[in-house]
């Protein structure tokens, strides 16, 4: 299906994944509408849509007369736990994808790929998990986009079309502002501590390749619904942790925290309802999150292409080249 001349909204399209998306799209071919939030933003080469997610008419405008939409607007990197946190959580996340299927629909447009997030199983508890696993999300944005997944399959049962949910792995990349920027600062500050072995595994994703398994589902829509995991093969800790620091030109970390320390930090942080939530951090680092993408790679004829090196090389340079050591304080204080 040739995508040349066909009008494409993609929310949340000055951020993260959707810019992302945007630069992909425009380079093939595609007719893109950008729906952002600041007035002031420009993308060169695309028509621009302003407003908020909850804003059902600015959705409307932009979907109206539309052929195809890349929902990847969303709340993402807030860590706190209280219920202005979670309340924000389910307006923009979950409210905000019913109010963007629903304008969608009824501007008639039938063809939708929704950006979730491989954060909806909860743990996996060791195995590899694929699209049948029972999802128990841990925590408001892992609820928030459960429940947005929920919203938008039943607005598109109503009016039928095609919806891809991708369940997309730990994004990085340049503008990366979520765990792995904040390895890598880690590494090249010399402050990291090894939490275990390293040998758990985990699944990641390079930007462009979530970039192009969202246009891929465009380009062969299946109909009805369906999910998948966006994943490229997984790699332990302790692979991820000797790329960075071959990048960075810096020694692998030796310290080590032995695991009967782990385990008491664990308790403790429960005992104490985890104010600094340090038991999640470490249950997060140390546990095998593993994602089968098999199911989206076999159905689109799709894998990813960059590298982990090559992915991890990128991301460094652009945080050295755009942030100084202040600055870079102040980037991570404000996710």
């Amino acid at each position: 299906m040739t995508s040349f001349g066909r009008q494409l909204v993609v929310t949340g399209a000055s951020g993260f994944l959707g810019s992302e998306i945007v630069r992909l799209a425009v380079s093939a071919g595609w007719q893109v509408r950008a729906f952002v939030r600041d007035p002031q933003t420009k993308i060169d080469g695309v028509q621009m849509f302003v407003g908020e997610i909850t804003d059902f008419e600015a959705l409307s405008r932009a979907c109206r007369g539309a052929s195809a939409v890349v929902h990847a607007a969303g709340l993402a990197h807030v860590y706190g736990h209280s219920a202005r946190d979670y309340a924000r959580f389910k307006l923009v996340n979950e409210e905000g994808t019913d109010n963007l299927v629903k304008a969608a629909t009824k501007s008639g447009v039938f063809q939708i790929v929704l950006a979730s997030s491989v954060s909806v199983y909860g743990l996996s508890a060791g195995i590899d998990c694929d699209e049948r696993a029972t999802c128990r999300p841990r925590g408001a944005y892992a609820v928030s986009k459960w429940r947005a997944e929920l919203k938008a399959i039943e607005r598109m049962a109503k009016g039928g079309g095609s919806l891809a949910i991708l369940r997309l792995a730990t994004i990085y990349g340049e503008g990366d502002r979520g765990n792995v920027a904040r390895l890598i600062r880690a590494l090249e500050r010399g402050r990291f501590v090894w939490p275990g072995s390293g040998l758990n595994r985990k699944s990641l994703i390079y930007k462009e390749d979530a970039g192009r398994a969202c246009l891929r589902a465009l380009e062969c829509p299946v109909c009805g619904t369906s999910v998948f995991n966006i994943a490229a093969p997984p790699v332990t800790m302790r692979e991820t942790v000797s790329t960075i620091c071959q990048v960075l030109g810096r020694p692998i970390p030796r310290l080590r925290i032995p695991g009967h320390l782990l385990k008491a930090v664990g308790v403790i942080s429960r005992r104490m309802h985890d104010p600094w939530q340090l038991g999640q951090l470490l249950q997060k680092f140390t546990h095998d999150d593993v994602y089968d993408g098999s199911k989206f790679n076999s159905t689109f004829d799709f894998s990813p292409s960059v590298l982990l090196s090559e992915g991890m090389r990128r991301e460094v340079q652009f945080i050295r080249a755009n942030f100084d050591s202040e600055s870079l304080e102040s980037f991570h204080a404000t996710k």
